[in-house]
């Protein structure tokens, strides 16, 4: 079983499955918490407007079951083109159970999440966590995907996968710790209107959707593979900007953020004015907020993150240290060798021989 947050328990819903119309809006809903029963699922909405009449249609499939939904009202508001939801069509703030990720195919969507309104476009996108309220208040000849996770299927999900590392991963990683029962974030997800990307995502959703309509042998295991897939294409910095956001978060933690994946992302292969560009502030502001939070300037606190990567590379690789040197941009070797020696204690071959 799984649930749209947006319809009204009078809709009228077609369900291809044995579940009665009345036990399933029973399990699916309270004012403002929405469950699901299922490991995961895909959800697909979409609106457009002709003349004075509004369509919005929502579909959705799991594991077992499918069911569609569609909705028409007259054109009471509207504001620059985009349909206001009507209340009586039950979008409202609300949180879940499960991890949700939402992605713009065409057009864009208006969502507000807790107190702030944020307008998401073709290629963008916003993964959400358990706690966070959100809902989404209009869109503009629309097309949106969600793809929700339970809490255990993205735990059995991290332990599956040879490679959880990178922003998306930590996101969802930190979100399963108890100490996370009351925490507010977000990820937002940008392809920078690049028409190849997009179209790439776009295809691994439809090819997830695909594997559960038809169900053919083995297709849980291929759906398994698409999901890595779509985490891996949205947290390569060549194709996707990521930007954590917390909810308590103040300006400069949130700019802070940015400046640390940024830095990690590129270990060893950013300059300041590099960072400055990237981020469109000054260097100075930047070096400030940097010192604030790590006591180091962002010279030094690339050293640090480099020479970090090094020490991981050391451990898990085979690659040769001279090769490892370049790798985390150091271009003078004698000169890495000593803030190597100078933070670690030892020499990177002594190093590694201590690890493996």
């Amino acid at each position: 079983m799984f649930i749209f947050p947006w319809y009204t328990l009078n809709d009228q819903i077609k369900i291809t499955s044995n579940a009665s119309r009345e036990e399933r809006l029973q399990m699916k809903r309270t004012d403002r918490m929405r469950y699901m029963n299922v490991p995961f699922a895909i959800n697909i909405m979409s609106g457009n407007q002709y003349e004075e009449k509004q369509n919005i249609s929502f579909g959705g499939i799991s594991e077992g079951e499918r069911f569609t939904a569609r909705q028409k009202t007259q054109c009471k508001e509207q504001v620059d083109g985009k349909m206001i939801f009507p209340s009586e069509w039950g979008i409202q703030m609300h949180q879940h159970d499960y991890f949700e990720l939402m992605y713009v195919l065409e057009g864009s969507v208006e969502q507000k999440i807790e107190n702030s309104t944020y307008i998401y476009k073709k290629g963008q996108a916003c993964f959400i966590n358990r706690n966070t309220k959100h809902c989404e208040i209009s869109g503009k000849d629309f097309s949106v995907v969600y793809l929700c996770l339970s809490k255990e299927y993205v735990r059995r999900l991290i332990e599956m996968t040879s490679n959880s590392s990178g922003m998306i991963y930590r996101f969802l990683n930190s979100n399963l710790q108890e100490k996370a029962t009351y925490k507010k974030d977000y990820l937002f997800l940008n392809a920078f209107q690049n028409e190849e990307v997009i179209k790439c995502t776009c295809y691994l959703f439809e090819k997830m959707t695909k594997e559960l309509e038809e169900k053919n042998p083995g297709y849980l295991f291929i759906f398994h593979g698409l999901v890595e897939r779509v985490f891996n294409i949205l947290q390569d910095k060549n194709k996707y900007q990521l930007l954590y956001v917390s909810l308590d978060s103040t300006v400069e933690e949130i700019l802070f953020t940015r400046i640390k994946d940024f830095i990690e992302e590129n270990p060893g292969k950013c300059s300041r004015q590099e960072i400055s560009t990237k981020l469109n502030y000054s260097g100075d502001y930047l070096n400030r907020i940097v010192k604030k939070y790590t006591g180091l300037n962002i010279t030094q606190y690339c050293q640090k993150v480099a020479l970090n990567e090094t020490k991981r590379l050391l451990r898990e690789g085979n690659m040769s240290i001279s090769a490892i040197i370049d790798k985390v941009g150091f271009k003078n070797h004698s000169y890495f060798y000593e803030l190597f020696k100078k933070e670690f204690g030892v020499l990177p071959s002594e190093y590694r021989k201590m690890h493996r």
